[in-house]
């Protein structure tokens, strides 16, 4: 049965994409309108309507070839509309300048030349620059969890646009997103200062937890660490977190784009542990678990509803 919806479904975005090509020719609409008398079909080529006309801020593909070529050119609209999402949210440019980057989906552990070990979590590159004063580590995009080798003469610095974190004898992580910086302490202590606007600083022990920006710095939250770094053992563990952050953080392991389209559903809560190497089943799961449905235009373009 799910097989032959999808079937449907693709259908319905054949005949979407044709008819918002322009007018069709008259053989061709009496064939739509046989098809769209099925059952079933009517419902599905309205959920396609729908779900492309809620992608609002995604200019929609524009299709002038020949009446002739246009059901061959029904997968280029579908891939234009999947090109424009790459590059809005694309973060190619994390990897200029940096001296270790790993994918979406992936990661990776680096030594350090101190000893030092961070682990990389998907889509982040980092900075590295020591001498004989200081250890330090950029993180320009992505998360980062950091096990500090000792050097009492060295302190070991991680910075981001936000702030930086100094460790303590530590292990850590920082988190950089868009332009906020989320701090967590698994061992000893770390002091985070924010950006020189915000005036603030801050010393977290194990256990702890802080988000801050360039210009301030919120309150000082107790967590549970090892949740919030399963990634190190490929698992993204929700304790009634609200669906739109669940998906967020689906799409940081997905190479592709998941899109909540209806904004009733954003605040439904999930529990659930997930493996980060598959965030599609994981999405089916949290798609089945709240009754949900979603449209799929490929694997890469996923629109989830009622």
């Amino acid at each position: 049965m799910a097989d032959a919806d999808e079937t449907i479904r693709s259908e319905a975005a054949a005949w979407y994409f044709r008819r918002d090509a322009g007018p069709l020719a008259p053989e061709a609409e009496a064939e739509f309108q046989r098809w769209l008398s099925e059952p079933g079909h009517r419902s599905a080529y309205a959920e396609i309507a729908g779900t492309w006309s809620a992608l609002s801020r995604i200019e929609r593909p524009s299709m002038q070839p020949a009446r002739r070529y246009l059901r061959h050119a029904v997968p280029g609209a579908a891939l234009a509309a999947m090109l424009a999402l790459a590059v809005l949210n694309s973060s190619w440019w994390r990897h200029l300048g940096a001296d270790a980057a790993t994918g979406v989906g992936e990661t990776e552990e680096i030594v350090l030349a101190d000893g030092s070990r961070v682990d990389l979590n998907t889509d982040t590159a980092i900075q590295i620059r020591y001498d004989g004063r200081e250890r330090r580590i950029r993180v320009v995009g992505g998360e980062a969890l950091f096990t500090v080798a000792k050097d009492p003469g060295r302190p070991f610095v991680v910075e981001t646009a936000s702030g930086s974190a100094t460790a303590l004898g530590t292990v850590f992580s920082v988190r950089q997103d868009a332009n906020e910086t989320v701090v967590t302490v698994l061992e000893s202590r770390v002091a985070v200062e924010p950006g020189v606007e915000a005036g603030q600083a801050a010393t977290l022990a194990s256990g702890q937890s802080v988000r801050f920006s360039s210009t301030k710095l919120d309150a000082i939250e107790t967590v549970d660490a090892d949740a919030r770094t399963a990634w190190r053992r490929g698992k993204l563990i929700f304790i009634d977190k609200p669906l739109g952050e669940v998906i967020d953080e689906l799409n940081r392991y997905h190479r592709g784009y998941i899109r909540i389209v209806d904004p009733g559903i954003r605040r439904q809560r999930v529990n659930g542990v997930f493996e980060t190497r598959d965030p599609l089943h994981a999405l089916d799961l949290v798609q089945t678990s709240l009754g949900l449905r979603s449209t799929r235009l490929t694997d890469y373009l996923v629109l989830l509803h009622r």
